[in-house]
């Protein structure tokens, strides 16, 4: 890794000794208390050898600040949630006793289920994607990780509403393919169904997180599982799936949350099926009158408790850091012969269900004149695009959305570096709870977190308060973004080696320089993934859009949803392929530079 030994010497005395003591801390863990200075290097003030460290139990004015600015971003709309579940809300009496009617309990027994198989779907499509993404020759293929984002930029109201409509009687599924289309909607119209078209949409979670871990393992670990005589599936049991608990831990809670939180698809397919879940009829209790915050209060509890349990078992799996060495490695390639074929086929079947099926679906419906007519050139037109691009119709919705999610991304970016930094270097009280405040927004549905907004910031006895402005907009985007933008920087920091840091401190670097020239750069591929996600979710973002958003102003997915309920189907999907290629373009275009910058590095 030549780039990262010049920033980790750059500042180096010219002596032979110091010179030695670098390579010998680049090489080895120094001995607590004996790490070798060059001459004018300052001497570690304590933690790991050569790194200092702020005193345990002694947070910074930095590090208090950070916990401050969580605690009231993340931790205090979770705890309104729980006041006004227990006290109720505007004179109304609280619902918890409810919770226990048999009509209820069926409504939780729903929502597991629905969060675990979602879990098993994602599971299934994402972690051999990410092995052959990562560890064979696939991963040369960039233009399918383009393609797995592209879910991401999808609604997920539009995309339910897409399978429903390619599955529909009379609909392209079965003018196609006949029986089979009849066979498709009965498996969409079921629990499994409407997971699997969840999954669709969710895994790209679990896919990125692994792949980015897969690729930090460096090659002589398995070379030397393989040398020693172990099988591809004792390597796989032994050394890759250990190695991959932790990340694979962080995306399992990630899919568990979002689909316990997701209201597109069980609202369109869940009720059409008789399928309630908590999130459903919690949607329903704050916007179908007679509104009823004391019973919305506690189902999000409920989904609040789901979500600290799910929160604990990752954090139990999760508790062993995983690092691969300080040294440069090379990347992990293993040679699958035939069985690379079934890496192209497993390629083909996710982009069909998760990009293909759905988008062909979209596009027709953005383009047909009749719905009840067969599908014809005569019955196809390009004037809804036209007409969503007009300044009085969808392209303010569409602007705004792009320029809330940008700058909430990078706001949760910006945060979530020092999250993760913070969390990695402080293994005491104030690290664990910048950690443990930092993911808080994941570990419960996002309508939760929606409606402790709104029971905090619209609270009478605030005198002053960003609600009801687009303050409270980015303020709530980037408390929903910055757990998964944590996530990426720790799975990042988690194949960093500390003794890298300790070559640098030993060879005279300051703290700037570590952090500029040697913690920045092999962290940036957890930052640009995490801001790529952050980004691409806010511009679809459905229910803080829905619930925070001041009335004045246009959103992408509530135009939407708006216009479906207006019955102006075909204006919803242009303005949905709209969007989705605009942010394809900027996909296609980070994804370029992020490349180009790793060229750059291993030159």
């Amino acid at each position: 890794m030549p780039p990262i030994t010049e920033a980790a010497r750059a500042d180096a005395p010219s002596s032979p000794s110091a010179a030695a003591a670098a390579e010998r801390a680049d090489s080895v863990s120094l001995p607590r208390g004996r790490a070798p200075r060059a001459s004018g290097a300052r001497p570690a003030p304590g933690g790991r050898a050569g790194v200092p460290r702020s005193t345990p139990g002694r947070p910074s004015i930095g590090v208090a600040g950070l916990i401050v600015l969580l605690v009231v971003g993340t931790a205090l709309p979770l705890v309104a949630v729980l006041v006004r579940a227990v006290t109720g809300y505007n004179g109304q009496p609280s619902a918890l006793g409810s919770l226990v009617e048999p009509g209820n309990l069926q409504i939780v027994g729903n929502t597991i289920v629905l969060c675990a198989l979602v879990v098993l779907f994602s599971t299934l499509m994402a972690a051999p994607l990410a092995f052959f993404m990562s560890w064979t020759k696939l991963r040369e293929q960039r233009w399918i990780d383009v393609l797995v984002m592209v879910p991401f930029m999808t609604p997920p109201y539009v995309a339910a509403l897409a399978w429903l409509d390619f599955t529909r009687v009379g609909g392209l599924a079965e003018q196609a393919f006949g029986p089979l289309g009849s066979l498709a909607r009965s498996f969409v119209l079921t629990p499994f169904g409407m997971a699997a078209v969840m999954a669709c949409e969710i895994f790209p979670f679990l896919y990125l997180i692994l792949r980015n871990h897969l690729n930090a393992v460096p090659a002589s670990a398995d070379e030397m599982a393989s040398i020693a005589g172990a099988s591809p599936a004792q390597r796989l049991r032994r050394i890759v799936a250990p190695l991959a608990s932790t990340p694979f831990s962080l995306g399992v809670l990630i899919v568990c949350i979002r689909a316990a939180g997701e209201f597109g698809t069980p609202v369109t397919i869940g009720n059409q099926i008789g399928f309630p879940v908590l999130v459903s009829r919690v949607y329903a209790d704050v916007t179908i009158d007679p509104l009823d915050f004391p019973s919305a209060a506690a189902f999000s509890s409920l989904l609040l408790s789901l979500g600290v349990v799910v929160w604990g078992l990752q954090q139990w799996i999760g508790r062993r850091d995983t690092h691969f060495g300080g040294r440069a490695s090379r990347r992990t390639t293993v040679r699958v012969g035939g069985w690379i074929a079934a890496g192209w086929a497993w390629v083909v079947g996710i982009a069909l269900v998760s990009v293909v099926i759905p988008y062909v679906a979209v596009v027709l419906g953005a383009m047909t004149l009749l719905r009840s007519q067969p599908l014809s050139l005569d019955n196809l037109t390009f004037d809804y695009f036209a007409l969503v691009l007009q300044p009085n119709a969808g392209l303010p919705a569409l602007m705004n959305s792009i320029g809330f999610a940008f700058a909430a991304a990078t706001l949760a970016v910006l945060i979530g570096i020092a999250c993760a930094l913070v969390a990695a270097r402080r293994k005491n009280v104030a690290g664990r709870l910048v950690d443990m405040l930092a993911v808080a927004p994941d570990t419960v549905p996002t309508i939760v977190l929606a409606i402790g907004f709104i029971f905090l910031w619209n609270a009478p006895w605030l005198p002053a308060t960003p609600y009801n402005t687009g303050w409270m907009l980015i303020i709530a985007y980037a408390a929903l973004f910055l757990p998964m933008v944590v996530q990426n920087i720790k799975t990042a920091r988690l194949s960093i080696d500390d003794r890298l840091f300790e070559a640098a401190y030993a060879a005279g670097a300051t703290g700037p320089q570590r952090f500029f020239r040697i913690t920045l750069p092999l962290l940036l591929p957890g930052i640009i993934a995490g801001w790529m996600l952050a980004f691409l979710v806010g511009i679809r973002e459905v229910v803080v859009s829905s619930l925070i958003r001041p009335a004045s102003l246009d959103l992408l997915s509530p135009w939407i949803i708006s216009s479906f309920d207006q019955g102006k189907r075909a204006e919803a999907m242009a303005l949905t392929v709209i969007g989705v290629l605009g942010s394809t373009v900027i996909l296609v275009a980070l994804e370029v530079w992020r490349r180009r910058q790793a060229e750059r590095r291993a030159t």
